[in-house]
């Protein structure tokens, strides 16, 4: 594959009929990338001033696709847009699997955002905000398909992840509704005039987009409510400040909940306003992360209502940690990795001979942050401990083709962080094997031990092969100060 930046493409519709859901969050997830995919292009039919504005503002390049049956888009695609090797993202309910399949091959990697789960999918990678879904729930087609789930892994722009520390107390006296930018559905007004009418609430802000038809309308109701307060075109900072202000919060069941949750957070009660919110909605109230709106009347008007707002952003900053783009960036940075040549298994003492081989060849030591030659015993020594101890987890590379062994990789897990050290023979360096090795080993230490949260590789400065192995492999750099001045050590957050 090329070793130049890809090209990073988006394909989505947005508009005051269908909403800007979809383009919204594939804005969030450009800006997390732009580090890794400088180039960027979003590909949508005819798009209006405004919301090419948008686009362009964000920095992407506009391509306007003509109005066309999505086959023919796709093979459109194929013939004038697409390159071996772009990065395709799309985000809609009307890609399906023809049009997936058609485009895939005319792309180094596809992923998809999608929150349906319901037909089969070629994409490569596949994100789904809501959370407690499995491949099990997917018909992934493509071999290797990775399915990133939940609040870990969704795409917020950077004004919405607000450090915990620089939170007041949430007052849900003050109440957001926001049901999307463009309300499709048409129940701002009505939900607005139902908190009007509760006694305990003091001031309601409504927030809606620049697609949100009736704003006339809105208005000129809004002058009968001194308690209320309108917003339209809202930036993301501006929202975030909005936000911190109400401690409580009427959302549709999409990504406009999750900025809340991120943005501060509060009592949170979820309108869902289409199909594909059920799962969000889902995921959020059966995790104490929200309620549901009908509840809005009882909880407000309660005594309860400001301890029932502290404890539910205790749960919610619990989930939205704030490190979705690193987790992001990191997935995407692995997408553009080939597939391993070898396999890896466990380390027998039958490996004992070969391990300190590579042990104590010249090259090894050099970078060894102890260069002293491993005696023997103590070498033999060393492994029976590895291989009885629990938290130990020793894999060697395995040459598919041949049968040789290829590398080493090994974790010493301490609670929910886990070191690993790994090496390659001498017949193997020089061919980009160093970050597949990472990227397997690190999927299979997550997997024997789920409670692991990060894992921790410390480099040599000097090493400039193995820190080049931890960035293309995804890891970023620590931002916790390595034990030796002379090292660098990589984090890879799960």
């Amino acid at each position: 594959m090329n070793t130049a930046a890809p090209r990073l493409l988006f394909r989505a519709d947005g508009n005051s009929r269908i909403g800007l859901g979809h383009v919204m969050r594939l804005l969030a997830l450009a800006e997390i990338l732009r580090p890794d995919f400088p180039e960027q292009l979003f590909l949508i039919r005819e798009p209006d001033a405004v919301l090419e504005q948008l686009l362009r503002t964000a920095g992407l390049a506009v391509v306007a696709l003509p109005a066309q049956p999505l086959a023919e888009e796709a093979a459109y695609l194929v013939r004038q847009v697409l390159r071996a090797t772009d990065v395709l993202v799309l985000d809609g309910y009307d890609f399906r699997y023809d049009y997936q399949n058609t485009v895939s091959g005319a792309v180094a990697r596809l992923a998809c955002l999608d929150d349906l789960h319901a037909f089969p999918l070629a994409a490569d990678l596949v994100l789904n905000p809501a959370g407690g879904l499995t491949t099990s729930q997917y018909e992934l087609r493509q071999p290797g398909a990775r399915l990133l789930s939940g609040p870990a892994y969704v795409p917020l722009r950077e004004a919405f992840r607000v450090p915990a520390a620089s939170l007041a107390e949430p007052d849900p006296t003050t109440v957001l509704v926001c049901l999307g930018g463009a309300d499709p559905t048409h129940q701002t007004q009505r939900v607005a005039a139902g908190l009007l009418e509760l006694p305990a609430v003091q001031r309601v802000h409504v927030v809606v987009g620049s697609a949100y038809l009736g704003w006339e309308s809105l208005q000129s109701w809004a002058l009968e409510h001194p308690r209320l307060t309108l917003h339209r075109s809202v930036s993301a900072s501006g929202l975030t400040q909005l936000m911190r202000q109400c401690g409580a919060a009427v959302c549709s069941a999409s990504t406009v909940s999750y900025e809340y949750c991120a943005a501060g957070g509060g009592l949170l009660l979820l309108l869902p306003t289409a199909d594909n919110q059920h799962d969000i909605d889902q995921y959020l109230r059966g995790h104490g992360l929200a309620r549901p709106f009908a509840a809005a009347a009882n909880i407000l008007t309660s005594p309860e209502a400001r301890r029932v707002a502290l404890a539910m952003r205790a749960a919610q900053r619990l989930v939205f940690d704030g490190q979705a783009p690193t987790r992001l960036r990191q997935e995407f940075r692995a997408l553009l990795l080939p597939p391993p040549p070898f396999y890896l298994r466990p380390v027998t003492a039958t490996d004992s001979d070969q391990l300190l081989a590579w042990t104590n060849e010249p090259a090894v030591r050099q970078f060894s942050f102890n260069p002293t030659p491993v005696p023997r015993p103590a070498h033999e020594q060393w492994l029976a401990a590895r291989l009885l101890d629990p938290n130990a987890l020793l894999l060697l590379a395995q040459d598919a083709a041949t049968g040789r062994p290829a590398g080493l990789i090994r974790f010493a897990v301490d609670g929910e962080e886990a070191t690993l050290s790994y090496l390659l023979d001498a017949g193997y360096r020089g061919r980009g094997l160093a970050p597949l090795l990472l990227l397997a080993g690190t999927r299979r230490v997550l997997e024997h031990f789920p409670r692991v949260r990060r894992v921790l590789g410390q480099v040599q400065q000097v090493n400039v092969a193995s820190v080049k192995a931890f960035e293309r492999a995804g890891y970023q750099v620590s931002e916790v100060a390595p034990a030796a001045p002379e090292s660098v050590t990589f984090v890879w957050l799960a």
